[in-house]
């Protein structure tokens, strides 16, 4: 498996939402403003669970293939408890900004962000009042040779549907949003390609190689790469108020590896407002392939500029009661191959860095060190740490 292609694949999931609707108090309308360099965007949770809140911020450039968004660092960004006054500042890692690990919000309070550019631009959002979260009973996994259609490859991809059952509270509507991170075994926890890997980065080989060649460096500890949901997932009780509600689909888990993997499914409790925002959010980008799509342009949220009531700020700040819940699922039996395959590895010898013969003992050695492993390197998209659930 290869971790530093599932690592692309995971930024690109997570920064690739750009859409094409204004959202209204009410109803989304179209927005009045073109595709141009400048807009802002901001996707941000606030969680009533450690490490489910994040803030990513982002700005429209062109480039020649068009119009993209670029990730914004050294930005200011803050959750601000509107009744206690407290201020819980986000740090930068790898491209999103986070709040300390042991975060989390308390149902019922009241919160607003507040974004700061460093060229002094700011940004607030409308307070959002945190609902109460809602148990999952029971999860489920169920796997399915074609879970799903890919336009661009003109093919069915395998992989298992997680379903869930909980109790639906009668006293009160209920908006759900569901995401989910899983974790599975990396084995290469780095890939340099015409180069070797050294001091944290791919570098220039002093030795020049005649042919094309790749270096696979193997994980020093265990190690597991976290891949996120591609679909978007919502709920309404509206026909279904107070119900136990059985089997409901929520996600799609694809084969992207046979490694054995862990999915822990958050079931966020939303407003109706967000609830609207992320219905829209759905409908363009279940007609545009999904999140790696590129949609035509973009949504507006509860984000503005307080110094200019003009601007259009793309995106949505969400304070939510969230739930979680973890399902362990054996892949190693599964008849179907990956959807990502690799060749056998190639690791780091004495041939990558000296001349044959000084490798052979002809000629003197070059005492240069081989190196076959690295460190797993905590970040957002891979972790040391073994997630709950995982069975050995």
């Amino acid at each position: 498996m290869d971790a530093y292609k599932g690592l692309g694949l995971s930024k690109r999931i997570f920064c690739s939402v750009f859409l094409i609707f204004f959202v209204s108090c009410i109803d989304p309308v179209e927005p009045v403003f073109e595709n141009e360099e400048g807009l802002i965007y901001i996707d941000a949770f606030l969680s009533t669970t450690p490490g489910a809140s994040f803030v990513t911020v982002s700005e429209s450039v062109f480039e020649f293939e068009g119009l993209k968004f670029e990730l914004l660092k050294e930005v200011q960004a803050i959750f601000h408890n509107i009744e206690t006054g407290l201020q819980i500042p986000l740090s930068l890692q790898t491209n999103v900004y986070l709040p300390p690990n042991d975060f989390a919000a308390e149902s019922g309070s009241l919160w607003e962000l507040s974004i700061t550019l460093p060229d002094g631009r700011a940004y607030k959002s409308n307070p959002e009042r945190i609902t109460t979260a809602v148990p999952i009973k029971d999860i489920r996994s169920t796997y399915n040779p074609e879970l799903e259609f890919r336009e661009n490859q003109q093919q069915f991809l395998p992989g298992h549907f997680i379903s869930i059952d909980l109790d639906d509270p009668a006293d009160q509507e209920n908006y759900y949003l569901w995401r989910f991170t899983s974790f599975e075994n990396l084995v290469v926890c780095q890939n340099c390609s015409n180069s070797i890997y050294r001091n944290g980065e791919c570098q220039e080989n002093p030795l020049p190689q005649s042919n094309d060649y790749s270096v696979d460096y193997l994980c020093e500890e265990n190690c597991w790469l976290k891949r996120y949901n591609e679909n978007i997932s919502i709920f309404s009780d509206e026909f279904s108020n107070g119900s136990q509600i059985t089997a409901l689909p929520v996600s799609d888990v694809l084969l992207y590896s046979k490694e054995n993997i862990v999915v822990e499914v958050q079931q966020f409790s939303l407003t109706p407002k967000a609830y609207e925002y992320y219905k829209v959010l759905k409908d363009i980008v279940d007609n545009n392939g999904g999140l790696n799509a590129p949609p035509p342009a973009a949504l507006v949220g509860n984000m503005f500029n307080p110094q200019n009531d003009d601007e259009f700020v793309l995106g949505r700040f969400t304070a939510a009661a969230t739930t979680t819940k973890s399902i362990f699922i054996n892949r190693e039996n599964i008849d179907a191959p990956p959807i990502d395959e690799f060749g056998p590895l190639q690791l780091e010898t004495c041939t990558t860095l000296c001349l044959p013969n000084q490798c052979s003992g002809v000629a003197a050695p070059c005492n240069a060190p081989v190196i076959t492993s690295v460190s797993c390197s905590e970040s957002q998209f891979r972790t040391a740490l073994q997630p709950n659930g995982w069975v050995e």
